[in-house]
């Protein structure tokens, strides 16, 4: 339910991969877009029997609503027997404290994001979320949910530089939800307290930190290996993100990411991104706080290099786990009832 031709941001980065991976397991039909472009397309491949055959259907659901075409369309391959396994992405639309409650597109989204998941809850023989905690929120406690985590690039091998002393964050550092203000203010006070400590802020054009910029604030537009230029200098990532009940059930794209560069990560204590940090053993949690936040780079300035070696080899080893290709094979295994 977005276009795959406007380049790679936020949820295109997640359809992006798996569109690629599908394409190594079957036979792949894409439709993609917004909803006039989708409308038309999935107009003309119901109107043109392309739906006999077919071994089932995996769907990307947007943040707004899906289009009565795109109900349609499932209910009638699910009428067919087609499997349809159902994505949905985020949640934010049910926490009050996620969004502006006075935006009139908020409340609008917010009055009819349950309709929505009952529709396409209608229409599809399966549901995924990237989180368990997401699933309940959204379908209720004891509800059969597939979970499909995003997935990890494949690491790369970039060794860290002597005197390494950067932090790296790559997103919407204007977005309260991300917690950049927080993160601003600990590397301030760090420095404040003697620590040699320095950030990079990867981020798209208007998404930058707002007011002056310090000169230990180095600020990036980049991808992909332009991003990758810059580990040599990077002692760890950071997702400074505020601990509230949508931040608790959240798993951002970018922590795996992260895992993929091989680097510590240092992660507020929102449940789920805790947990994965937390299970591969990959860095540092701390609380969401300014002063905790600070106190965090500390500590990670003073850890010696085996143990930032043994942190940054198992956040590769984690990407491997998480791989985009294992997630596409859970996606075709779910649909056929088979390996993929």
């Amino acid at each position: 339910m977005y276009p795959l031709d406007t380049g790679m941001w936020g949820p295109t980065v997640r359809i992006s991969h798996l569109r690629d991976e599908l394409r190594t397991l079957v036979n792949l039909d894409l439709v993609a877009g917004y909803r006039g472009a989708r409308r038309r397309a999935l107009a003309g491949y119901a109107l043109g029997g392309r739906l006999r055959g077919l071994d089932g259907i995996y769907v990307e659901s947007s943040t707004f609503l899906p289009a009565e075409t795109d109900i349609a369309f499932l209910g009638l391959a699910k009428a067919l027997r087609i499997p349809i396994l159902t994505y949905i992405r985020d949640a934010y639309q049910l926490f009050d404290d996620y969004g502006s409650p006075d935006s009139l597109r908020q409340r609008l989204s917010r009055n009819v994001f349950r309709p929505m998941i009952a529709a396409l809850r209608a229409v599809s023989t399966q549901m995924a979320f990237p989180s368990a905690g997401l699933a309940h929120a959204v379908l209720g406690e004891g509800t059969d949910a597939v979970l499909l985590p995003p997935g990890a690039p494949a690491p790369v091998d970039i060794r860290r530089a002597p005197g390494a002393n950067r932090l790296l964050f790559v997103g919407d550092a204007r977005l309260s939800a991300q917690g950049t203000d927080r993160l601003l203010e600990a590397v301030e006070r760090g420095r404040a307290q003697g620590a040699n400590i320095e950030l990079d802020v990867v981020s798209r054009s208007g998404q930058e930190p707002q007011g002056p910029h310090q000169d230990w604030l180095h600020l990036h537009r980049a991808a992909g290996e332009a991003i990758h230029a810059l580990l040599p200098r990077t002692l760890a990532t950071v997702i400074p993100r505020p601990r509230n009940p949508y931040n608790d059930l959240a798993l951002p794209i970018k922590l795996f990411d992260y895992l993929s560069y091989g680097r510590p990560l240092v992660v507020t204590d929102c449940t789920e991104q805790a947990r994965i940090v937390r299970e591969a053993d990959a860095g540092i949690v701390v609380g969401d706080t300014v002063e905790a936040l600070s106190a965090g780079f500390a500590h990670l300035l003073q850890t010696g290099a085996d143990q930032l070696d043994t942190w940054s080899g198992h956040a590769a080893n984690a990407a491997r786990r998480s791989a985009w290709s294992t997630r596409a094979k859970q996606i075709v295994e779910i649909l056929t009832g088979g390996e993929a």
